[in-house]
């Protein structure tokens, strides 16, 4: 039953691919601290399986966290740092560490596509632990001490991750392992970049 399960998931996800991709996206104007977090979860699914399986491709630890930082920073991919840069995860231009940005724009991180800000998330994340690595724990006091600028980030991250386990599950994570071959997928694959990028056009 799973199997099937597991197929017809695949299936969903490619023809979503299909269908997407191949259309234009009109911008939500509402922002995030203005729109109930449930809420967010019931539209534009196939967006956040499209972040989800980036944030594993890129073997990012912690990847449910990753991804609620993503919603959240982004308010859902509508923040004028992530249409204008392409910056998922809020992030500033660093100095010190190697990074996919190109420029820097209103001091915050500009990247080709946003993809290449998941793979700067990654590389942020290898500097971070080049020497050791922190917990579970660890990782959420050092966003709520040093990452953000809001003492509540992490509950709203934790928020966030709860209200994304209809993806964050090992189920899913045999899906991508399933899909990420397979020439629909990396077909629609080098689509993604445009397909997101799409929410710019209203």
């Amino acid at each position: 039953m799973k199997k099937i399960i597991h197929s017809l998931t695949i299936v969903m996800i490619l023809d979503l691919l299909q269908i997407t991709t191949s259309t234009n996206y009109n911008i939500n104007k509402l922002k995030f601290n203005e729109v109930n977090i449930d809420s967010l979860f019931e539209k534009n699914k196939i967006e956040i399986y499209l972040l989800y399986f980036e944030i594993l491709e890129n073997n990012i630890q912690y990847p449910d966290i990753a991804l609620a930082q993503a919603i959240l920073e982004s308010g859902y991919m509508t923040s004028q740092i992530f249409i204008e840069n392409n910056n998922l995860f809020g992030m500033r231009f660093p100095e010190r560490r190697e990074t996919t940005a190109i420029s820097e724009n209103k001091g915050y991180s500009v990247y080709d596509c946003w993809t290449d800000s998941v793979k700067d998330y990654k590389l942020f994340q290898d500097f971070l632990f080049r020497n050791k690595e922190k917990t579970r724990d660890e990782y959420f006091d050092y966003l709520s001490r040093i990452y953000a600028e809001d003492g509540s980030y992490v509950f709203f991250v934790k928020k966030i991750i709860k209200n994304t386990e209809y993806i964050i599950n090992d189920d899913n994570y045999i899906i991508f392992n399933q899909i990420k071959n397979s020439p629909h997928y990396l077909t629609y694959n080098k689509k993604i970049c445009d397909f997101i990028k799409e929410k710019k056009i209203v």
